[in-house]
């Protein structure tokens, strides 16, 4: 299991980054005249490789994820791709277990990229806080809860069966699991850095708009929505402790969202 201290921050890795990037002229010279190894020039490289992999589960997922689309896309059948595709339909019958298949199958290089992306930041972010195991509790519930959800939203609300796939219902399970338990944590996801929780509630934000004014654009925002969803449920099985965590979390978020909803009425009013 990680154990908090094991995995960095963005802001502290890249802190690390750039010292060892600086050391390097220092060390050629060095090795110009024998005082130190050719190897101590790979530093940086390792430091990478090391802020990759240290999120254990997080770096598993993406390599499943990584490793099961190029078999699906060389090796499987267009019949068995469209058999491990969830239909809401499935949820009904012997089927149902393609809620779990779907999540590890992606419609392109970049639906996977841009899910592993995501999963990379705020998989990194919960892990850090709430170790490996309780991180995979929150991905696969959120995997299964999502995808009840949506099921049951398109078999009797929207009355169609349109399938869907990709681990996105997962991974907003993550993302809402990150806003809550480490809101203030850094991201460079925007190139800008931002705290988790603003990048979250802007994700959440883009799901809501997407359901009331639906596009086709490709993105299965009821499952984004049910993997939101999905923390009010996981966050009970996780243990007293880490739901404080979350309750704390959700209070913080309340309280910023507010302050930012009644600056955002103040400029307006203002405005007009």
């Amino acid at each position: 299991m990680s154990d908090e201290s094991d995995i960095r921050s963005e802001s502290r890795f890249l802190w690390s980054l750039l010292l060892e990037l600086l050391k390097l002229p220092f060390i050629l010279i060095l090795i110009i005249f024998r005082k130190r190894d050719l190897k101590e020039l790979l530093v940086p490289l390792v430091e990478i490789w090391k802020f990759i992999v240290e999120a254990k589960f997080t770096f598993f997922m993406i390599l499943l994820n990584t490793l099961i689309f190029f078999i699906s896309i060389f090796f499987f059948s267009d019949a068995l791709v469209n058999s491990l595709i969830n239909a809401p339909s499935d949820i009904l019958s012997s089927k149902f277990y393609t809620i779990i298949t779907a999540g590890f199958l992606h419609a392109g290089i970049p639906h996977l990229g841009w899910n592993m992306l995501a999963l990379f930041i705020f998989g990194r972010a919960v892990e850090q806080k709430l170790g490996s195991a309780k991180t995979a509790g929150v991905y696969f519930g959120a995997l299964v809860i999502s995808g009840v959800f949506t099921d049951l939203v398109h078999l009797f609300i929207m009355q169609d069966n349109t399938p869907g796939l990709g681990a996105s219902g997962a991974i907003m399970g993550l993302v809402a699991a990150a806003i809550l338990v480490h809101p203030f944590y850094i991201t460079y996801e925007l190139i800008v850095p931002l705290p988790i929780m603003v990048a979250g509630w802007l994700a959440i934000w883009s799901d809501i708009t997407g359901i009331i004014n639906p596009v086709e654009d490709g993105i299965g925002h009821l499952a984004h929505l049910g993997g939101f969803i999905s923390v009010a449920v996981t966050m009970w099985l996780i243990g007293v402790e880490d739901r404080q965590k979350m309750l704390k979390g959700l209070m913080i978020n309340a309280i910023i969202l507010a302050l930012a909803a009644l600056l955002w009425f103040l400029l307006l009013k203002n405005h007009f």
